[in-house]
């Protein structure tokens, strides 16, 4: 009897542990299918191809958007003399921005100007383009004790200070005011000769600019006659052409003489502000459009796929020169947000690493590596890059 108690107790004790190490082995089990579940979603090979794959999804959206545009090819050839002439008016766009605004008596002349050269000399400089720029300065003046006589706190509390401290406060406070005023000056100038006739906008030259390029939000461009909108563009330069420099540009070209060239150039903010003035010339004076050739260096994107068509069809002789160095001519990004980017333009290209991203862009830059002939005709960037691509 005492047997067959201590079998059962045995025998129930090894069922109830048995149960115990089947329920585990069958959770363990479970644990492990689960386990290899994640294992194939979340499979650390597959998730590094996947990274690189968005990434280059991403390479390739890029760029399909400036390839999906449609430009029209030239009508006339990429003049290497004149890209040397007008690339170093870009120059002489600085020099008279910065003689003007240091020079009180200064005319705006290009004559005057250390860079001046016999190519221009057959022209004749029919005006030159002001707009009004914002300066803030901080100008500190003095302000005698007697004037803090009524603010005794001030007193006691600086009183407590060190020695030399008092003598300043016997003698004077020096005080700080931030002056911020609008003064006119110099964008570009107008140029004529029996032969031709040159726009040209000067490039960035303060902080303020720096970002009107590089922060962008579209907005629509206006057809300057008709009213209606021709895609979207850069709002910021858009909206400084058309309130300081399109009224003054509007009627200086006005008499021009259409059967000769009207060349239209910029380096930088001047790339912008050409491809503005060139478009609104060539849809508010048809009898003009003929005769319109840009040429364009460092300049950013300025609009969707809309507008760039649009220019092209009116514009096709547009030459854009960049140095594959440089970032300004990669800004905006081709997507941002929802608004595209594209370059409008012929592309021409030279590469000159300076080492920095500033170095890169200089007008100095572009005008020597076009003097010596530097720039070649091409859209395709780096051709080992595009290989990876395809």
């Amino acid at each position: 009897m005492r047997f067959n108690r201590r079998f059962l107790l045995w025998s129930g004790l090894g069922t109830t542990i048995a149960a115990v190490f089947g329920r585990e082995q069958l959770q363990q089990q479970a644990l492990q299918a689960e386990q290899a579940k994640l294992r194939q979603l979340y499979d650390p090979t597959q998730l590094v191809e996947s990274a690189f794959g968005a990434d280059l999804t991403a390479i390739k959206d890029s760029v399909a958007v400036q390839q999906s545009a449609k430009l029209r090819s030239p009508t006339i050839p990429y003049n290497r003399e004149w890209s040397k002439l007008l690339i170093t008016g870009s120059k002489l766009c600085t020099q008279q921005y910065l003689k003007g605004k240091y020079d009180a008596n200064y005319d705006g002349r290009i004559s005057a100007l250390p860079l001046y050269t016999t190519g221009f000399k057959p022209f004749r400089q029919i005006t030159s383009f002001k707009a009004a720029e914002r300066v803030e300065e901080a100008i500190p003046f003095e302000v005698p004790l007697a004037a803090l006589a009524n603010t005794p706190e001030n007193l006691n509390e600086l009183g407590d200070r060190v020695n030399q401290t008092k003598d300043i406060i016997q003698n004077q406070v020096k005080q700080v005011v931030n002056l911020r005023q609008q003064i006119p000056v110099y964008y570009g100038f107008l140029l004529s000769s029996p032969k031709m006739n040159i726009l040209m906008f000067r490039g960035t030259q303060r902080q303020l600019e720096w970002l009107e390029n590089i922060l962008a939000i579209q907005t629509n461009y206006v057809h300057p006659v008709k009213g209606t909108v021709i895609g979207k563009v850069h709002s910021g330069i858009y909206n400084f052409y058309q309130t300081h420099l399109a009224a003054a540009v509007k009627k200086a070209v006005q008499s021009l003489d259409p059967k000769k060239p009207l060349i239209i150039s910029g380096h930088s903010l001047g790339a912008a502000l050409t491809t503005f003035a060139a478009i609104d010339l060539a849809l508010i004076f048809p009898a003009l459009r003929p005769s319109i050739q840009v040429y364009t260096y460092a300049g950013p994107r300025l609009g969707n796929k809309a507008f760039v068509e649009a220019h092209s069809q009116l514009l096709p002789n547009h030459y854009r020169i960049t140095n594959l160095a440089d970032m300004i001519p990669m800004l905006p990004l081709s997507k941002l947000l929802k608004d595209d980017f594209v370059h409008v333009g012929e592309s021409w290209s030279f590469l000159s690493q300076q080492g920095d991203i500033m170095p890169n862009h200089f007008v100095e830059t572009y005008r020597q590596a076009i003097e010596q002939g530097a720039e070649t005709r091409s859209d395709k960037g780096f051709d080992n890059l595009r290989v990876r691509l395809s």
